[in-house]
């Protein structure tokens, strides 16, 4: 999974300002800084996340990813920065962060859900779960409170934070930022907002420019997926394996594309799903046969129904039993 190099620039100078040096916090997990600039670079999640965790065992303020939005310009969103203002409403503008979110981080996700009492709640959120890291959901959550006044001007405030993690000591910074009631150890992390807020009319509001921007996002995310579809494929076979459930029709609901989409682009890869789900499979196989673990329980693992059924794969795989290979 890939994140955008630009979204995770203000780090950097998040970190500067700490007195700490970046450099060094992001030469230890492997991120060349010259990438932060590259408009179209990609960076591994885990790496992001991993300067992410770095930074915070560095800086003695539990609260530090709540100053990432005052680093934070709407360039380093990309298409999606742009898109949003031009954006004619916050509606408008919430919605297309949600549809095109996977082009700040694959598998993360943006939701816009209307509550009962005349609020809208938009919640964040990475591979179906809330963000790990509290000083990463702290630098979303300020983030989008930041594209939030750009667009509706500096006096815009939410009517509520909602973060999953636990109140650190101080809390100061997030009342001073958020400007509004902060609630910890919640379901989610988001923001509540006003409904009728959402449909006020945005004085940067261009739908024609905001169209031309939508084409160019399209593209770029047509060919993100094209170009790790193969990899995503094999990390939702990898999550579903254990429950001896998996099939192309669930892997493609997983990643949110039709059965026959999800074939068509496997195809255009050179492949077929069969394919693929053998390969995983096989390296899986051989991971867990150097672990020592019984041939019994690795077939079980795979989502093979019995011991002879994986015997007979892993030979058709590679020319060998199981039992061979870990002689």
């Amino acid at each position: 999974m890939t994140a955008l190099a630009t979204a995770i620039r203000p780090l950097w100078t998040l970190i500067e300002s700490y007195g700490e040096d970046p450099a060094e916090i992001f030469d230890s997990v492997g991120i060349d800084p010259a990438k932060l600039r590259e408009s179209n670079e990609r960076l591994p999640v885990a790496a992001c996340n991993a300067a992410w965790l770095r930074a915070s065992t560095r800086i003695h303020d539990p609260a530090f990813g709540v100053h990432y939005g005052e680093h934070w310009r709407p360039a380093m969103f990309g298409s999606l920065g742009y898109a949003w203002l031009a954006s004619v409403s916050l509606r408008r503008a919430l919605h297309r962060a949600s549809e095109y979110f996977d082009m700040l981080i694959e598998r993360g996700a943006l939701e816009v859900k209307d509550l009962d009492d005349g609020q809208v709640l938009v919640s964040l959120s990475y591979r179906g779960h809330a963000f790990t890291l509290p000083a990463l959901a702290d630098s979303l959550l300020s983030t989008l409170v930041k594209l939030c006044r750009i667009s509706c001007g500096d006096d815009f405030n939410p009517s509520e934070i909602l973060l999953f993690h636990s109140a650190p000591p101080e809390q100061s910074a997030y009342f001073s930022y958020f400007k509004c009631t902060v609630r910890f150890d919640a379901d989610v992390d988001g923001i509540v907002l006003p409904q009728a807020m959402l449909d006020e009319p945005l004085p940067g509001g261009n739908k024609a420019i905001a169209a031309m921007i939508d084409q160019e996002t399209v593209r770029y995310l047509a060919q993100l997926d094209r170009s790790k579809v193969v990899e995503r494929v094999q990390a939702a076979i990898t999550e579903r394996l254990a429950s001896g459930r998996v099939a192309s029709e669930t892997v493609a609901a997983d990643l949110h594309v039709s059965n026959r989409t999800l074939n068509r682009q496997l195809q255009a890869e050179g492949t077929t799903f069969k394919a693929v789900m053998d390969k995983t499979r096989q390296k899986l196989a051989d991971a867990y046969l150097a672990e020592s673990q019984s041939i019994t329980q690795i077939a079980f693992s795979l989502g093979f129904s019995d011991q002879t059924s994986f015997t007979r794969a892993y030979k058709r795989w590679t020319g060998q039993t199981p039992s061979e290979a870990r002689a």
